[in-house]
């Protein structure tokens, strides 16, 4: 019972802190929370530009303002915590999501001078491409773009990825789709002006361009990508070349204070020098192969120490050379292997026999090869 009290007593102090009055700008009657790193809001702030609207009609304020992404006085505008966040005075309303706040704002101010239709109508060729990129973005890249940037995949989800680099090879695959959807005259993503495809892409492409090369990977753009980034990037889009000096500045400062110096494939890499299980994994020593996937392999051991002797690699090490030192960013690794030991157990034979799943620890355990491995051993009477 106490316990329950409890809960409803957070339910009302929660509930308390979304009615909690919103601090907005003082003139404009629309405030935008967001800060110059935000792809997301970079995404907003873009067609803002691109429109000439101003402080006087939507202010552009630091969350830090109100306390920070946790505070109270924020959640009440974002209850999710994130950025960016809109207070729209006149209508009494607050949200977040970028998609959600950019259709909202291009609808008001579309009819402002300034390049590009931010609010092409329902049915026509221009509103679908628009909203197919858009979309293509929100659907696909976003969801995982932590994988470029988070030191741990703890509270960033990939989705149905179990490592970072599945992650980013998804990421690498779904910036490869967005080809196909570039118009073939340019130089925009939808044709002779900027839409909301533009806002909503550009901004996650200078994050996949400055980041991607940190993991040794060169960002998996089209031919008309290519085109329409390098235009972005030429300087000759004035709106453009402000959007990419907010967000590169702030990715600039983020590496200046070691951002990635803690993320493996970026800052921390395995050692030079290959394991002979690295060897086997990459074919350059033979092995007798019992199960494979794209994240694990096994192989019959070559000095086996019962009748059925396998042993079952993650064929990127990634630094997890033994048991002890795994950590978060290998949680999703960790599990898929144990959960494909059955599998392994039965390409090898041993059925519904009983058998042992063996993980030795250091050299004092008995572990000869620093490439963190497990045996499936079985097969005796």
């Amino acid at each position: 019972m106490a316990r329950v009290l409890v809960a409803a007593a957070a339910l009302v102090a929660n509930a308390d802190a979304l009615r909690a009055p919103v601090r907005m700008s003082a003139a404009a009657p629309y405030t935008l929370y967001d800060l110059p790193v935000s792809n997301n809001g970079a995404r907003v702030r873009q067609l803002l530009y691109y429109k000439g609207v101003g402080p006087e009609d939507v202010a552009i304020v630091s969350p830090m303002d109100l306390g920070g992404l946790r505070s109270d006085e924020y959640l009440a505008v974002n209850p999710q915590g994130k950025m960016p966040a809109l207070a729209c005075r006149d209508e009494a309303a607050t949200f977040g999501e970028s998609d959600t706040i950019a259709r909202f704002l291009g609808g008001k101010f579309n009819d402002r001078n300034g390049p590009g239709d931010f609010a092409p109508s329902a049915g026509t060729p221009l509103a679908f491409k628009s909203d197919r990129l858009a979309r293509h973005h929100d659907i696909y890249l976003a969801p995982i773009q932590g994988c470029l940037y988070k030191a741990s995949p703890k509270g960033q989800a990939y989705g149905l990825f179990p490592t970072r680099a599945a992650a980013l090879a998804e990421f690498q695959k779904q910036l490869g789709l967005i080809e196909p959807m570039v118009d073939e005259a340019g130089p925009y993503l939808c044709g002779a002006a900027p839409t909301q495809a533009d806002c909503a892409l550009f901004p996650t492409m200078i994050f996949a361009a400055k980041m991607l090369p940190l993991f040794d990977l060169e960002p998996a753009f089209g031919p008309k990508t290519a085109a329409w980034y390098a235009h972005l990037t030429s300087g000759a889009d004035a709106v453009a070349a402000k959007v990419y000096e907010e967000v590169a500045g702030s990715l600039d400062g983020w590496e200046g204070k070691g951002r990635w110096s803690t993320i493996y494939g970026a800052g921390l890499r395995d050692a030079p020098e290959p394991t002979i299980f690295d060897k086997i994994v990459a074919g350059d020593i033979p092995s007798k192969k019992v199960y494979e996937d794209d994240l694990c392999y096994a192989f019959e051991d070559a000095n086996p120490a019962a009748p059925v002797h396998v042993l079952l690699v993650p064929k990127r090490k990634d630094l997890l050379t033994q048991l002890r030192f795994a950590s978060d960013e290998q949680a999703g690794l960790l599990g898929h292997l144990m959960t494909k030991v059955p599998a392994v157990a039965e390409a090898a034979g041993l059925g519904d026999q009983g058998y042992r799943v063996v993980v030795n620890d250091g050299a004092d355990a008995g572990q000869t090869v620093f490439h963190l491995h497990i045996h499936v051993l079985g097969g005796r009477e």
